[in-house]
């Protein structure tokens, strides 16, 4: 028997408005103030949290929840539902204490074996995109001239979040051409997806849920917030309005900053070039299958494979290469863990892997595979060999800062080119 609004709106909170106990994403760090889960991006703070009550202080709330993103210079977006017994108190509060008012919609919630979705007519077709894909960018351009959305897709872009995996951003076309998009994001240790949103009224693009689906827990229940006709369009295929939400928002003094600290790479041309220039720097000859490389003169090698990779000895030997990378690379300046084939990401050092920042997400010696930690134009950075348990240094001023304490904790054995 199909669940009626108020059984929905009961597994809508439980799921979605808890603790948030799942792993945070790549480059955000999430911060409790009592009841409260912070997520911040680096270039944005959201707020969540279970119904408030009566005994909470929210204005105290307020007040702590502005000093953390004062601190980071971080705009808040803080959503209210309206069917918490508190929501007019914690609306005072939050206009007492500054915040603006955004935008009310309707959540809609579904049981995915419920919902009804209509057949695509002929010469039209939904298709789930790359990042790397020119209709990743149409859909992006149609993200940005509508919404607002429950997550821009923008957001998502600039996390470089995996396609199918964390977030399918899919595009309705005709006759080749993109008419719509649409982005459906995996809840994370819940039952629910959740549709980040859609550029119009066309529901079909919410059919079939991605891969994901069969990853436990099964994907039951598909959320959304819509007004309108979007709202009447997804009504129809059997979602159900369960309550209301509001935006309130509050933007610190000073200038946020314009990306997050740390990403998945997007494997577009731009990572591409940057992991050729990593190749060519030692000579890595990956494509024969030999993994031959050809270490420059500016270089040094250890060999770690007498360590295990849980030892003291190799944490503290990323410990160093963290630190001498950070003390090398220039302000603004990213640094790029690249794998052949493989998932990879880029950070800001200066952004990550210190007190209160996201964890520093590269690492330089390798367990199974071949892996650069390097900066864009390769001029310093890190090349382990999995097969040889080799660490390769590259670029005088990272050498410098780093040799004498990898000789200590890597042992004898360091080989000098040139």
């Amino acid at each position: 028997m199909a669940l009626d609004a108020g059984e929905l709106l009961a597994a809508h909170d439980r799921s979605l408005r808890g603790s948030g106990s799942a792993h945070p994403r790549l480059g955000t760090v999430v911060e409790r103030i009592g009841p409260l889960t912070l997520t911040h991006y680096g270039t944005h703070c959201i707020v969540d949290h279970p119904a408030l009550d009566a005994s909470t202080s929210a204005a105290q709330l307020a007040t702590q929840v502005q000093q953390s993103a004062a601190a980071r210079v971080e705009p808040v977006q803080w959503r209210v539902f309206a069917h918490d017994a508190e929501a007019s108190q914690l609306t005072a509060s939050l206009e007492a204490a500054g915040f603006t008012a955004g935008w009310e919609r309707s959540v809609l919630v579904g049981e995915v074996a419920e919902l009804h979705f209509p057949q695509l007519q002929p010469e039209w077709k939904v298709e789930s995109v790359r990042w790397d894909e020119l209709q990743a960018q149409q859909a992006l351009d149609l993200s940005a001239s509508s919404g607002p959305h429950r997550v821009p897709l923008s957001a998502w872009h600039a996390m470089g979040s995996t396609p199918y995996w964390d977030v399918d951003v899919r595009v309705l076309t005709h006759h080749g051409r993109v008419t719509a998009a649409c982005w459906l994001e995996t809840v994370r240790g819940t039952a629910f997806a959740a549709v980040g949103g859609l550029t119009a009224s066309r529901p079909e693009l919410l059919a079939k849920l991605p891969w994901w689906r069969f990853q436990p827990p099964t994907k039951g229940f598909l959320v959304a917030e819509a007004d309108g006709q979007l709202r009447s369009a997804l009504m129809a295929v059997g979602l159900r309005d369960v309550t209301t939400v509001r935006s309130h928002h509050w933007t610190p003094p000073g200038e946020p900053a314009a990306t997050p600290p740390a990403r998945h790479s997007l494997h577009d041309a731009g990572s591409g070039r940057i992991a050729r220039r990593c190749e060519a720097r030692i000579g890595f000859d990956y494509a024969s299958g030999s993994g031959r490389y050809t270490a420059p003169l500016d270089s040094r090698r250890w060999f770690y494979g007498m360590l295990d990779r849980g030892t003291s000895a190799i944490a503290a030997a990323e410990g160093v290469i963290e630190r001498g990378l950070r003390a090398c690379v220039r302000p603004g300046e990213w640094i790029y863990e690249c794998r052949p084939y493989l998932n990879g990401w880029e950070f800001d050092p200066h952004r990550v892997g210190g007190p209160g920042q996201p964890p520093w997400p590269g690492s330089a010696i390798a367990d199974d595979e071949f892996q650069f930690l390097a900066t864009a134009d390769a001029r310093l950075g890190t090349f382990a060999h999995y097969a040889e348990q080799a660490l390769v240094v590259f670029g005088d001023d990272l050498i410098e800062q780093v040799a004498n304490d990898l000789d200590h904790l890597l042992g004898g054995g360091a080989w000098t080119f040139g």
